[in-house]
C-alpha cells in the first residue's frame, strides 16, 4: 500500500513540472521529458527518504539523478539540458518548510518573542536553506562534470 502512495504522490509531482515547463514556454515535445523527470526525482526523493536519508540529502541525490537523466536526453533530442531539468526540479521545492518559517516569523512580530516559534522559524529556515542548497548545487553538478573544459584532476 506504501508503494502505491508512493506512485500516485509521483503522477501529482509531474503536474507542477509539467505547469512550470509550459509557463517558462518549454516546447510541447519536451513536455513528456518534464514530466518524467519530475515524477521521477519524487519517486527517488520520497524512497531515499523512507530508507532513513535526511531530507536534504535526499533532495540532492535527487536532483543530481535527475540532472543527469536530462543530460542523457537532451543530448539525444538536441536541446539544452536545463529545460528539462529545471522545470523536473520544481516539485521538490521546499514550500512546507518555507511556508512554516514564514508563519512562525510573523507570529513572532505579531505576538513578541516565544521560544516555541523561535525554534520553529529557525528549525523550518534551515531546512528550507539547505534543501534549496543541495537543490542548487544538484542542478549544477552535472555541468561540471561533464561540460568541463579541463580535466577534473
Amino acid at each position: 500500500m506504501e508503494i502505491y502512495n508512493i506512485l500516485i504522490k509521483c503522477l501529482f509531482a509531474a503536474v507542477p513540472a509539467v505547469g512550470f515547463a509550459v509557463a517558462f514556454n518549454v516546447p510541447a515535445k519536451y513536455l513528456k521529458f518534464c514530466a518524467l523527470g519530475g515524477a521521477f526525482g519524487y519517486l527517488i526523493r520520497e524512497l531515499l527518504m523512507n530508507c532513513g536519508v535526511q531530507i536534504p540529502l535526499a533532495t540532492f541525490l535527487a536532483s543530481v539523478i535527475v540532472s543527469f537523466y536530462a543530460v542523457l536526453w537532451a543530448q539525444k533530442s538536441m536541446v539544452h539540458p536545463r529545460v528539462i531539468s529545471v522545470a523536473s526540479i520544481i516539485p521538490m521545492i521546499p514550500g512546507v518548510y518555507a511556508y512554516k518559517t514564514m508563519i512562525a516569523v510573523v507570529e513572532l512580530a505579531d505576538r513578541g518573542y516565544d521560544m516555541n516559534m523561535m525554534q520553529s522559524a529557525v528549525e523550518n529556515g534551515l531546512k528550507t536553506f539547505f534543501i534549496l542548497g543541495a537543490i542548487a548545487f544538484g542542478l549544477a553538478i552535472p555541468g561540471l562534470l561533464i561540460y568541463r573544459g579541463k580535466p577534473v584532476v
